[in-house]
């Protein structure tokens, strides 16, 4: 859609003589990406909304002019209602759409809104005397990231940036396994930018780190006074936000059971419908989901529905630990060249006990604390790693056997990092243990006391 209605050069006559045309056009224009975001907005319609056009580029068109709007089911291939009746802003409107295609597809669409009378248009004019329309990029939801970020040669990486690639070939829910701090929404981000859909938005939702009563309008959206508190306008829900391009529902195994069933309808059907509301919106987005933790074990668990996890894991990519990578000296390099380049850090040389230190650390963090620690290098000059209870470097194995069979500092140290490897979950890291959760505090706390510092 940007390429059908790219502005031309800014201080070009061509983009001169089309500013002109718009803005003395009585009619409101607006038109929309496939997503729904506002890509062109005319003087008139900035008037009747009484702000300026840097106020609205960018916005999905239902937070601009309100959940009434049907012009970005048009711009997704709905049916036009043309002239459609308006109501913006307490003015009574006629609204025509017009789809736009390329090769025969939708990818946008163009309103077009006829004021009721002339004096409806100077009433508008006079509320919009102080504003300046300012042109501005369009800059919502786009990815930051692609396939050449994820750097590495160990094998297993480029098997995921193998699998990655064929995953973006097609329109499959993919599911991307790894450790915390392993590169998933980084991987999610390289998916959609290798996709066909690399033009739409990139949507990513924290499914852990949303409140449990505020998720089901974060991700649905809702109706204006829904409940207490509700804008008026209503909201645009991510599910819809994403809408021609890629949804990323990062840490999905924490995504409440009664959610599940939500979400797996709209896999089901392709379409939402809002808090509050009682129209099927519909949406085409492609799925990508990521968890640190291990599916299988939320779904025995009951946890987790299965015929969801199903449906997420079609296609599955799994990040590697960086301890598991033979790629460390390579991933330093790069890392530490990118920081200097971001930060403007001042350059410095690792001495040799230092590369040590780093290559026997275990990294429970991954590259995120791997990134971390090279910072805080590149600004102070030293190298500061901060100690995990349990977690020492790859030569200092844990105890094996029965963990009757170890003393309680033994037994300490491997709940340490089987809740250091679980993520801080400590459900799982009792399963895999093979104890209860009671067992699980009870070895923990026998520990702390035992240890002499």
């Amino acid at each position: 859609m940007s390429s059908l209605l790219a502005w031309p050069a800014a201080g070009t006559d061509d983009a001169q003589m089309l500013r002109l045309l718009l803005d003395h056009v009585s009619d409101c224009l607006v038109a929309v990406d496939g997503a729904g975001l506002i890509v062109l907005i005319n003087r008139s319609y900035c008037a009747l909304l009484g702000g300026g056009e840097e106020e609205f580029l960018g916005k999905h068109i239902t937070e601009v002019i309100g959940s009434q709007t049907r012009l970005h089911l048009v711009a997704q291939g709905d049916k036009p209602m043309s002239p459609f009746p308006l109501e913006v802003r307490g003015h009574k409107l006629l609204a025509r759409q017009v789809p736009v295609l390329k090769d025969g597809r939708p990818v946008g669409a163009i309103g077009v809104a006829l004021f009721s009378s002339p004096s409806a248009l100077r009433r508008a004019y006079q509320r919009f005397e102080s504003a300046v329309a300012v042109p501005a990029p369009m800059a919502a939801w786009r990815t930051k990231f692609d396939l050449s970020d994820i750097v590495g040669d160990d094998p297993a990486l480029e098997e995921c940036r193998s699998r990655l690639r064929s995953a973006a070939n097609t329109d499959f829910p993919v599911l991307i396994d790894g450790e915390t701090g392993t590169g998933k929404e980084l991987a999610a981000h390289a998916l959609h930018a290798a996709s066909s859909r690399s033009g739409g938005p990139f949507v990513a939702v924290n499914c852990a780190s949303i409140p449990a009563e505020l998720i089901d309008s974060e991700l649905f959206g809702y109706e204006g006074g829904a409940f207490t508190g509700a804008a008026s306008a209503g909201k645009v829900g991510k599910i819809e936000l994403a809408s021609g391009g890629t949804l990323f529902l990062d840490e999905i195994g924490d995504m409440p059971l009664r959610l599940q069933g939500s979400l797996l309808r709209v896999l089901q059907t392709g379409e939402i419908v809002r808090v509050g509301g009682t129209r099927p919106i519909p949406v085409d987005f492609r799925l990508a989901c990521a968890t640190h933790r291990t599916l299988e074990d939320r779904l025995a668990a009951g946890d987790f529905r299965s015929d969801l996890f199903y449906r997420i894991a079609v296609l599955r990519v799994r990040m590697p630990a960086l301890r598991e990578r033979d790629d460390f000296t390579m991933l330093l390099g790069a890392l530490l060249g990118r920081i200097r380049e971001t930060s403007g850090a001042p350059d410095r040389e690792l001495t040799g006990q230092q590369l040590h230190r780093l290559k026997s650390h275990r990294w429970p963090g991954n590259v995120r604390e791997l990134e971390s620690v090279l910072t805080r290098y590149l600004v102070m000059g030293e190298i500061e790693i901060s100690v995990i209870p349990g977690v020492g470097p790859v030569g200092e194995q844990a105890p094996t056997g029965n963990l009757k069979a170890l003393t309680d500092r033994q037994r300490a140290q491997m709940a340490e990092e089987a809740f250091t490897g679980a993520g801080g979950d400590v459900d799982d890291a009792a399963r895999r243990l093979g104890i209860s959760r009671s067992q699980f505090y009870r070895i923990r706390s026998k520990g702390r006391r035992t240890d002499p510092d």
